[in-house]
Order: structure tokens, then C-alpha cells, then sequence
């Protein structure tokens, strides 16, 4: 297959991610751009997409894998190609609003200002600013903890959003363009229908409405397809008011494992928080937490964001800012160098903005590691004394972070329970580092423990960790993809040895 002006090919032998925990063997690197990528248009997004189906058809010709990968910013190997071919997408950033109900459904429930089509490789930050200008004044509903993804590889991977009552980044997804090497897709769930026929034919897709279609392309693993662009249903603009204070864990520890927030301290006590976060200091015996609530508000028509503020690594989104932060200042650490590490860090802070500015873009650097587990609310406190006993037994430096999230849509999304706390096991990438999420996984198998972990982090998946966690819904999903890739030479092309050695494919 000849290289053309917009879709290139370099024999790289090497991939890396943006983290740095994965260094992997490839045959190379197929970059694509769309014809004029300053301009968006649904027809030069068609010509994309056949390019796309044309490379998805001479890999399989060739029985070479192919994995779209777009910031790199996965922590796990779940995007590798296995000796076989990336497909770099970010330069695929293409962006529209539905600017008439012309191109609805007659059924669809809802205006079209509230939909966005985004194409693959459109950072979320970019998603952001977008939409919450004071022309548009949409937003998204949720976030990561920072919004350097690509839309389609945060949901392609279940990441799992920040709003108590809102489900994972996916939970927004209302259609989903979905290309193989034959058939070019657009999918939506019959319950939910969006767009007609006309639209569908203006990207070159044709328009499916399969409930075990939609719900297995909604975190598809790569192993479906090409997810080349989404529909997300946006809300109106909004303000989150955000406030960190110190607090005892046992303060907290009924809300972590109810979210009734009944008699607890919090800065605006007659309000439930949109956002609520949970940083646990293992070193000090659970004793000391330090506590982020985040409130909707209303946001004032004139009001202009600054994206500059940096505020969203300044209120500690995530505890891989922490890391690198360690890694700046301290070099080899020690339980009590981290602890103090960690107060300072956390200390009290106030802050106000749009959700672009308050999820920024945290910086990584090579040698942080990130992990994450979904447990049933009611197991909270149970899962916090698991990971704090491992991380202490022989320490790792790592830190421990609970946020709340609700069910969401796609038989493989990690977030399954209803609701669901999600803990965040983030540090340095170390031996004893990854000793510990170890000893972590073994306790929470020996414990009896429900839970899953996230696709796109650091991991101890295993097929019978796969199993527990999924049952009967990784039958579903491998149903839909032999309706969607009926040929096994096309099954191997997006494939890998995780997924495999797992038992998903």
C-alpha cells in the first residue's frame, strides 16, 4: 500500500507512551490527517474514513495487527499492536455542531444545540473550549481528572468521569462511527434515537440502531473497529465551585460508603456536591484525609474562561501530578517524606470555573505509574483498608484517591455499579510500587472483594480477574464483534496479546 499525501507510513520499531510505562516492540507507525485539517467538513471526514477502511483492509491482506492510539495517554499496554502496525489518530480533530433538526430523527427527544460530533483524536481540553465559549455555552457533563485524552481513547478505555451523580465519559455518547474494513457504521441504541438516515450518509455510514452494537462499542478496546468519531450529548455551561480542606477519614468514612453526606463538614453543607473526592494519606494510619467538593452553579452569560489558570493540577486532580511533583523534589522517598509531601500538596484551596478550566491538562512524566479499581459503593471503606494495609506491609510510594461515579452504559465499562467508588492507586513507577498494587489485587481476590479495574491504567488483569468482573456481558460483547467482524483474519488485525491472554477475545 503506497503512502499518500495524508496518510504516511514510518518503520518505527519502538512505541512509547506519554507516561512512560509502556516501551513495546511495533512494525511501525501509520500517521493520517484529514485533507484540510484546519477546516471541518463531513465530506472530507467521509474521505478520511474510506483511507481508514483502505489501511483496516491491506493490514488484514497483510495479517498485520493495526491499534488506533491517539495522545498515548493510556498507563496499560491495551493499545499496543503486538509487532504490528499504530494507527495515529490525533491529528483527526474535526468538530461540528448539529446546526439543524433537519438532520434528527423525527423521534429524537431533545434540541440539536445540545449535540456535538467529534472526530477520533480531538482532545477533550480542545472539546472544552469549544463548547464552553460564551457564544456556544454548553459543557460537558463530566470529565477525567485531566483533559490531555483523545475522546475516543478515554472511552474506548472506560475512563471513569468525576460527577457523583453522571456515569463514565461514555455515559455522554449518544452515537458512535465505527469503521472496519468493510462496513462503515453508524451506531445508536433504538431506545435513543438520534440522527436520520440523511446524516449518516453525509460520513459514508450507514445508520444501525442495535442495542448490542451500541452497548459493546461503547468501550470497544479497539478489538471492534476504528471508532472514528462520536456524538455527545452536552449540557448547559456551568461553574464548579471547588473547595479542599483537611479532614479525619473517620469523618468520612460513611459518606464514602453511602455519599449521604448527612452532618458532615462540608463548605456548603446544604447542598450535595457535584464532584466529591477522597485523598487518603496511607503513611498515617487512614487517620488524615484531605477532602475535595466540587458544586454546580450557575455560570453568567458573559462570563469568559481563562484556560491559563492551571487550576484543575493546582486543586490535585489526580494523583499523578503528586508523582511528578515527587519526582522533582525528592528522589528516592521514604513513607515519611511522602506524607509530608502529600500535606503540603493538599493543602486548604478555593477555586471557580468551567469544567475546562478545572480539568486541565496534567502534566506526566516518565516513571509515574496509575492505577485505578471500581468497587460497589457499600465496599468503600472495606477496599480503602485493603489497599492502605498493602501499601504499608512494605511500602510503596503510592497514594490512594476515592471519587464517585455513577453505573455506566457498555458491557465492558469498568465503572458497572450502581453507584460506583473508583480508587485511584497513583505514584511512582517502581518495583515496590508494582509490588504493592500486587498484593493489592491478592487482597481484594482473597477478601471476596467485587471489583474491576481500568482498562487504560496500570493492571493485574487476569482471565479469571476478567471473569469475576464481567460475567455473562464479555459473551455479549463477543457476540457483537462477530456481527461487526465476521472474518477472523480481520478479528486478528484488532486484536493483541493482552486481550487474549485475558479472555476478552
Amino acid at each position: 500500500m503506497a503512502n499518500d499525501e495524508f496518510l504516511t507510513f514510518k518503520a518505527t520499531r519502538r512505541y512509547k507512551n506519554y507516561h512512560g510505562t509502556v516501551d513495546e516492540n511495533i512494525a511501525g507507525v501509520w500517521t493520517i490527517n484529514n485533507s484540510n485539517p484546519s477546516r471541518s467538513s463531513l465530506g472530507r471526514m467521509k474521505e478520511t474514513a474510506a483511507r481508514i477502511q483502505t489501511l483496516i483492509r491491506h493490514a488484514t491482506d497483510k495479517k498485520k495487527r493495526l491499534r488506533a492510539i491517539g495522545r498515548k495517554w493510556s498507563f496499560s499496554e491495551l493499545p499496543l499492536a503486538d509487532d504490528g502496525w499504530i494507527l495515529q489518530t490525533d491529528r483527526l480533530n474535526y468538530t461540528f455542531r448539529v446546526t439543524t433538526n433537519s438532520n434528527l430523527d423525527i423521534n429524537y427527544i431533545g434540541d440539536a444545540s445540545e449535540l456535538y460530533l467529534a472526530q477520533c483524536g480531538t482532545e477533550l481540553s480542545e472539546i472544552n473550549r469549544k463548547l464552553e465559549t460564551k457564544t456556544r455555552q454548553r459543557a460537558l457533563r463530566t470529565s477525567g481528572a485531566s483533559n490531555g485524552q483523545t475522546i475516543a481513547g478515554a472511552i474506548g478505555t472506560g475512563t471513569h468521569g468525576s460527577a457523583i451523580d453522571v456515569g463514565a465519559l461514555q455515559s455522554q455518547v449518544c452515537g458512535i462511527q465505527l469503521l472496519t474494513g468493510a462496513r462503515n457504521l453508524w451506531l445508536e441504541d433504538p431506545a435513543d434515537p438520534i440522527v436520520n438516515s440523511g446524516f449518516a450518509n453525509k460520513i459514508g455510514a450507514e445508520l444501525v440502531r442495535d442495542t448490542q452494537l451500541f452497548h459493546a462499542a461503547l468501550v470497544s478496546l479497539g478489538a471492534l473497529g476504528i471508532v472514528h468519531s462520536v456524538m455527545i450529548r452536552t449540557t448547559g455551561r456551568y461553574l464548579l465551585e471547588s473547595f479542599r480542606r483537611p479532614m479525619r477519614y473517620s469523618e468520612v468514612k460513611k459518606a464514602i460508603n453511602t455519599l449521604d453526606f448527612t452532618g458532615l463538614a462540608l463548605p456548603i453543607p446544604d447542598r450535595k456536591p457535584y464532584f466529591f473526592q477522597v485523598v487518603i494519606d496511607p503513611t498515617k494510619g487512614k487517620d488524615k484525609a484531605y477532602v475535595t467538593t466540587r458544586y454546580k452553579a450557575l455560570c453568567p452569560p458573559s462570563y469568559a474562561p481563562d484556560y491559563e489558570t492551571k487550576s484543575g493540577h493546582l486543586m490535585h486532580n489526580d494523583l499523578p501530578g503528586l508523582a511528578a511533583k515527587f519526582i522533582d523534589h525528592i528522589g528516592p522517598l521514604a513513607p515519611l517524606i511522602v506524607s509530608e509531601i502529600l500535606g503540603s500538596y493538599q493543602k486548604a484551596k478555593e477555586f471557580t470555573g468551567t469544567p475546562g478550566e478545572t480539568y486541565d491538562r496534567t502534566s506526566g512524566k516518565k516513571g509515574v505509574l496509575g492505577a485505578a479499581i471500581a468497587v460497589p459503593i457499600g465496599h468503600a471503606s472495606q477496599a480503602v483498608d485493603l489497599c492502605t494495609e498493602a501499601i504499608n506491609e512494605k511500602f510503596g510510594p503510592l497514594g490512594v484517591a476515592l471519587r464517585f461515579v455513577q453505573k455506566s452504559n457498555g458491557y465492558l465499562s469498568f465503572t458497572q455499579y450502581d453507584p460506583c467508588c473508583v480508587i485511584d492507586i497513583d505514584g511512582l513507577d517502581s518495583k515496590a510500587a508494582r509490588d504493592v498494587l500486587k498484593r493489592i489485587y491478592k487482597k481484594f481476590d482473597a477478601a471476596g472483594m467485587p471489583y474491576s479495574q481500568h482498562w487504560g491504567k496500570v493492571h493485574g488483569m487476569t482471565k479469571a480477574r476478567v471473569k469475576n468482573s464481567y460475567g455473562h456481558k464479555i459473551d455479549h460483547w463477543n457476540d457483537a464483534r462477530d456481527e461487526l467482524l465476521p472474518s477472523d483474519d480481520e478479528k486478528f488485525v484488532f486484536t493483541n496479546k493482552l486481550l487474549t491472554s485475558i479472555g476478552i477475545v
